[in-house]
């Protein structure tokens, strides 16, 4: 089901700086970028190759209940090809969160990884 790991998932917890610029650099294929900040601030900048996921009440509403898929959070115009279930490391950024652990279990960035978790290899949150 896509709400529990599979065998060979693993909980990613965080992933500093340092280490996304050296998968970025080396090009890995098996890396996925999602950026959760608004729309705004992420056209004002974001992480090479990330994704933005609009993080609105209705989205985050709607995930809750699983009226949209992570794969249609993924790829709203069909751009690109997300495979889920593939051995591909996330990486989940936001404005200020640090730790995964201290996530708070109604925000949205706390369901996200969560329906992140439930369909991927491994999932990370970006600290620093």
């Amino acid at each position: 089901m896509a709400g529990e790991k599979g065998p060979g998932k693993q909980r990613g917890g965080a992933m500093d700086i340092k280490r996304l610029a050296g998968l970025i650099q080396r090009g890995s294929a098996r890396l996925l970028v999602i950026d959760s900040r608004t729309f705004s601030e992420y056209n004002a900048s974001h992480v090479q190759g990330a994704l933005n996921v609009c993080c609105s009440k209705l989205v985050k509403r709607r995930l809750q209940q699983d009226k949209v898929s992570v794969t249609e959070l993924l790829q709203p115009n069909g751009k690109g090809k997300v495979e889920l279930g593939r051995k591909q490391e996330v990486v989940v950024y936001d404005q200020s969160s640090k730790e995964a652990g201290h996530l708070s279990k109604d925000g949205f960035l706390h369901i996200l990884m969560g329906k992140l978790e439930g369909s991927f290899y491994r999932v990370s949150l970006l600290t620093g």
